[in-house]
């Protein structure tokens, strides 16, 4: 069950001198879950009172306020500041007559806190009708912290050794993060365009890689944000991931834009990504014996990566008649990712994709046919155990119908009803008992969330 409350009002204003717009926000929600009547029979066989109670509330309030100011003709400065600040409590209810989950609730973050404060500016030059340049930098202030934690107090299964770990460990942390771009474009000529880039961007851990602190596999399980079917716990010490890129961007085209063929290579390292290894919760230290072809439980941790990659697009029309326009569009993207650290490859990388589509635009109706190809992923987080899956192709069929004041939409989805399984999915944990590290199923660890079959879709816009 969940329950959300938002409030957001936001001023926009045009002046001589410039844009000043300004935001202010508050958004409430309050989470529930608990297992439904099915799992709750297999959990507690002959008890079906029993089951897993979790609550979160959290709350965000922030404000921004930010300024484009116009200098010259040629010369735009932007000015602004954004205050935020997310509080966070998550704890499962203890479960009566059970001895694992109770008689305490278990706190699993108690009065979470993150406070961002933000200062960033950015200025825009056009040195001449063929060169523009960009430069900004963004200084960040984030605090985070939690209150003392308990576990159910039954079985302790490490509980109170962790919480006193963590309770004992200096729970208040303060990142001092700078984002910097660098940014120029050059028209070399009426057909082509270069745009060369370096950016550094900073992220602070979130509060669940930062404050979940129990080793037990049961709790572990809980705290996966990720989708792997992995069991995770924090580490209070985690710093800030540090990604510094460089990017080019090749942009060769008609004169009028008929055709267009773009492609961006870039390169990223990270200082301190946040990755994460195998943790061995009797010993709470690192696994000394890795576990292969099953879910284990994790710790994050800060190493260091490399990704690199390429994207690429473009059109260009092929027929003209007396029954429509005729175009062909495609894109194709390559991402690599490695953990410098270790040599094993990052979590949840895209393999190789493309995507070709012919579409056709007579009058009022815009139709399209698009092939969707990806590769197989084979190189997947060994850390982890990530799912690896086979490659596919997929035929979807569009077309819409427009008047005056309305839009009509249609849709098929995978036309041949291809089975497949999606590569940045995660794992399917829909089946077997819960509460288990690796449950007993007969679709165990290694099956993959599946993608839709064949869909229908109809879509009706109206204006006013």
């Amino acid at each position: 069950d969940n329950e959300q409350k938002r409030v957001n009002l936001r001023y926009l204003g045009e002046f001589d001198w410039g844009i000043l717009e300004s935001r202010v926000y508050h958004e409430a929600v309050s989470h529930f879950m608990e297992f439904g009547p099915d799992k709750k029979f297999l959990y507690t066989t002959g008890n079906t009172t029993q089951g897993m109670p979790m609550n979160s509330k959290g709350k965000t309030s922030g404000a921004t306020i930010k300024a484009d100011l116009n200098l010259t003709a040629k010369d735009t400065f932007r000015v602004g500041s954004e205050y935020q600040h997310y509080a966070l409590q998550d704890w499962w209810p203890a479960v009566t007559g059970s001895m694992g989950m109770g008689p305490n609730d278990f706190l699993n973050i108690n009065d979470g806190k993150r406070e961002r404060l933000a200062l960033f500016t950015e200025w825009e030059k056009s040195f001449a009708s063929d060169l523009t340049g960009l430069a900004g930098v963004r200084y960040e202030h984030v605090n985070t912290s939690a209150g003392m934690v308990h576990g159910y107090g039954g079985m302790d299964m490490n509980q109170t050794r962790d919480a006193a770990n963590f309770n004992n460990a200096d729970r208040n942390k303060t990142d001092n993060n700078l984002d910097a771009t660098l940014l120029g474009r050059y028209k070399a000529n009426a057909n082509a365009d270069i745009e060369m880039g370096f950016a550094r961007k900073v992220r602070s851990p979130n509060l669940y890689e930062r404050y979940t602190w129990s080793t037990a596999s049961m709790m572990a399980i809980m705290n996966n944000t990720v989708g792997d079917g992995n069991g995770y716990l924090g580490d209070v010490n985690l710093k800030s991931e540090k990604a510094h890129t460089v990017s080019a961007t090749l942009d060769w085209h008609a004169a009028n834009r008929d055709w267009a063929l773009k492609a961006t290579p870039y390169f990223t390292y990270v200082n301190d990504y946040i990755d994460a290894v195998q943790w061995n919760g009797s010993s709470n230290a690192v696994s000394t014996t890795q576990t292969n072809d099953a879910y284990t439980t994790l710790r994050y941790v800060n190493q260091s990566a490399r990704l690199y990659g390429l994207d690429v697009s473009g059109y260009m029309p092929l027929v003209q008649s007396s029954v429509g326009q005729f175009a062909v569009k495609g894109l194709l993207n390559y991402t690599h990712g490695e953990n410098r650290a270790t040599g094993d490859s990052l979590y949840n990388i895209m393999p190789l994709n493309g995507k070709v589509t012919l579409t056709h635009n007579y009058q009022a109706w815009d139709n399209a046919v698009e092939l969707v190809m990806v590769k197989d992923k084979d190189r997947t987080s060994d850390a982890r155990n990530e799912i690896q899956t086979k490659g596919y192709s997929l035929l979807n069929l569009r077309s819409s119908y427009n008047w005056k004041q309305a839009r009509l939409d249609m849709a098929v989805e995978n036309l041949f009803d291809k089975q497949y399984a999606l590569p940045l999915g995660g794992a399917y944990l829909g089946q077997g008992n819960t509460m288990s590290l690796n449950p007993t199923s007969p679709l165990g660890w290694g099956t993959a969330v599946p993608g839709m079959g064949r869909s229908v879709n109809v879509g009706l816009t109206l204006k006013y």
